[in-house]
């Protein structure tokens, strides 16, 4: 029987899901709250404990680690600060750890707030996508202190193969965020090159096969231009979330005195995908964008 305290996980939807069953299946006890409580079930089958809110869940685990991978900040924000959330049962020494994409600003603020309660916070997004998630091959950026770092570093193990101590806290954010414009960007222009390709005559697939391994060749040609050659757009990461990065992104810029006019082109281009009714279909749906307006 395993003795180790409890670790906290908020969150089950794509990413939290998988992330989850990779600690449970490496023995770690886990206790999990989810907004939408059926979405559990499939971590409860295998062994989780659940948590009927935040709140209760902060009990259970009291000084252990509380990991958090939701929606957007509007949905950290209330798991965190909201009347049946964390800051109201965390103990002393208790980590959070942000896993999600979250804003900057709102990062620092968390911070401090749970600094106020003698706890300890976190921020460390993640990318490689589902796939990634279901593999635990994920790579992480932390913000944060290091020995907070050094902390989690066994969880992270099980759920990435590398982890980035980028810096203090935030810092984590801001590398997603570096990571997701250039995502957002990448994505776009894989489209429109396969789109043109295939309008004057050339097989895609074939395109993509000559790219490969050269200068234009990247995880996106690969991972995404393969589901766009299979017009395969079942979600790993939904076209919302990427637009929702983007904005982000654009908030920062804006609160830095930055002009990105690339990243404004794109969150444009993602904006409109949205607007049009795709935003549940897979990031690689843009090139379903992308014909639609040819």
């Amino acid at each position: 029987m395993n003795t180790s305290p409890p670790v906290g996980f908020i969150g089950t939807g794509l990413m939290g899901q998988a992330m989850a069953t990779q600690l449970i299946n490496a023995g770690v006890p886990l206790c999990v709250h989810s907004r939408t409580a059926s979405k559990a079930e499939p971590l409860i089958a295998i062994g989780a404990s659940y948590a009927q809110s935040a709140l209760e869940l902060a009990t259970k685990i009291k000084a252990g680690i509380i990991i958090i991978c939701v929606t957007d900040s509007p949905a950290l924000e209330q798991v965190i600060t909201g009347p049946e959330g964390l800051l109201n049962g965390i103990e002393p020494d208790c980590l959070i750890i942000d896993m999600g994409t979250s804003r900057f600003d709102l990062t620092q603020t968390l911070a401090l707030q749970v600094k106020a309660k003698s706890a300890h916070y976190i921020d460390a997004p993640v990318s490689g996508g589902q796939i990634g998630a279901q593999q635990g091959s994920l790579s992480i950026m932390a913000g944060g202190h290091p020995t907070q770092i050094e902390r989690a570093q066994p969880l992270f193990d099980i759920m990435g193969q590398k982890t980035t101590h980028v810096g203090d806290i935030g810092c984590g954010q801001l590398a997603k965020t570096a990571n997701q414009m250039i995502v957002g960007a990448t994505l776009n222009i894989v489209a429109e090159a396969l789109c043109l390709a295939q309008q004057n005559g050339a097989n895609p697939a074939k395109v993509r096969d000559a790219l490969s391994g050269g200068f234009a060749d990247s995880k996106i040609l690969q991972i995404h231009g393969q589901r766009m050659i299979e017009q395969n757009y079942t979600p790993g990461a939904r076209a919302t979330t990427q637009l929702k990065d983007l904005q982000q992104a654009h908030l920062l810029a804006a609160q830095s005195e930055l002009q990105l006019p690339l990243n404004q082109t794109c969150l444009n281009q993602w904006q409109g995908m949205v607007d049009a009714g795709l935003g549940n279909l897979d990031q690689a749906g843009i090139l379903a964008w992308v014909e639609r307006n040819n």
